[in-house]
C-alpha cells in the first residue's frame, strides 16, 4: 500500500465551500522562515545549480503559510513571506529530514527552517462532470512528467510590485488584498494554463488545505471551480495552444470525476503518475463529497 503523500490540515465546513468572506489572514514577519548560516549558503548553491539545469526558473516572491486556525466557519491563515529560491533549497533539500529535526529541536516546529511557499490548485469540474489534469513539462520547477491539476502560487508582486523578498514589509500589506489575490490566483492559473476564458468559470471555493510530503510539507490550498463548458470544449481550447503558460504542460486529460475519485484503488497506473498535489486535491474532494453531496 502506498504511503500517504500528503497531510490534510483543513477541510471546508460548508457545502458551498469556503468563500472569501469566511477567510482571514494574519500577516506577520514572525511567520517567516527561520534562517541558518549553513542553510543560506546551501540555498544559494542549490539555486545556481537549478538555474543551470533549468534556465526558465524565476525567483519570484511567494507567501509562506505558517499555520491555520479555525473558529466556527472562519478560516485564518497565518502567513509570512518567502521566495521560490528558498523553496527549492529548503523544502526540496536532500537534507530535508535534518532540517526538520533541527526545526523541532530549536523551535518546536519541523517546518521552521523551510520556505513552505503557499501553492494553489483546483479541481476544474466541467458541466459533463470531468476534471482537468495536465501533464507537466520539463520546463516546470516541480512535478515534471506527472499528471497534475491546474495550479501555481498567489503572488506578492501583484500587491507590492517586483520587490525583493528581503525588502517586503509584510505587515504593511492589506489583509483584504491578500485574500483577493489568493482567490484570484487560482482562476488566473486555470486561464493561463488551460485556456478556459474567465466568463466560463464560476468563482472558486476552498475545499481544503494539505501539506505535500513529497515537497517537504509544502502547503497547498485546493479549490473547486465549476466550468460552464463540456470536457470536449475544454480540450479543444487547450489544444489551441495560445494560453500564456502553455509551455508548462505537454497534454491534457479530461478524466471523468468518478473515475478520478476511485483511481487510488481502481487505476493504479494513473494514480502512480499523479503529482502529490492532484492526490491531495482528490482526497479533499472525496471528503467534501461524502459530507455534503451524498
Amino acid at each position: 500500500m502506498e504511503a500517504s503523500t500528503s497531510s490534510i490540515i483543513y477541510t471546508t465546513k460548508s457545502k458551498d465551500q469556503t468563500c472569501p468572506s469566511n477567510v482571514r489572514v494574519k500577516l506577520d514577519p514572525a511567520f517567516n522562515r527561520k534562517t541558518l548560516p549553513n542553510l543560506e549558503k546551501e540555498i544559494e548553491e542549490t539555486w545556481k545549480r537549478r538555474l543551470a539545469e533549468l534556465p526558465s526558473l524565476f525567483n519570484g516572491t511567494k507567501f509562506r503559510l505558517h499555520s491555520v486556525e479555525e473558529n466556527c466557519e472562519t478560516l485564518t491563515l497565518n502567513m509570512g513571506i518567502t521566495c521560490y529560491k528558498d523553496f527549492q533549497g529548503s523544502n526540496l533539500s536532500k537534507e530535508l529530514l535534518i532540517l526538520q529535526s533541527q526545526g523541532l529541536c530549536d523551535h518546536d516546529d519541523s517546518q521552521a527552517y523551510l520556505s513552505d511557499a503557499l501553492g494553489v490548485g483546483a479541481l476544474v469540474q466541467t458541466v459533463d462532470n470531468h476534471m482537468v489534469l495536465l501533464y507537466r513539462s520539463k520546463h516546470c520547477g516541480e512535478d515534471t512528467e506527472m499528471w497534475d491539476r491546474p495550479g501555481g502560487h498567489p503572488e506578492p508582486k501583484n500587491l507590492v510590485g517586483p520587490t525583493p523578498v528581503e525588502e517586503i514589509n509584510i505587515s504593511e500589506m492589506k489583509e483584504e488584498a491578500v485574500i483577493e489575490e489568493l482567490f484570484n490566483s487560482i482562476t488566473e492559473e486555470v486561464i493561463s494554463e488551460v485556456n478556459i476564458p474567465a466568463s466560463s468559470l464560476e468563482p472558486p471555493g476552498i475545499l481544503g488545505i494539505h501539506r505535500s510530503h513529497l515537497s517537504g510539507g509544502k502547503p497547498n490550498v485546493e479549490f473547486l471551480i465549476k466550468c460552464k463548458l463540456t470536457s470536449s470544449e475544454v480540450e479543444s481550447l487547450y489544444k489551441e495552444g495560445c494560453q500564456a503558460e502553455a509551455y508548462e504542460s505537454e497534454k491534457i486529460f479530461l478524466l471523468p470525476l468518478e473515475k478520478a475519485l476511485s483511481a487510488h484503488s481502481c487505476d493504479l497506473d494513473l494514480w502512480n503518475k499523479m503529482a502529490a498535489g492532484a492526490k491531495g486535491l482528490l482526497s479533499l474532494y472525496n471528503m467534501y463529497k461524502h459530507r455534503y453531496l451524498l
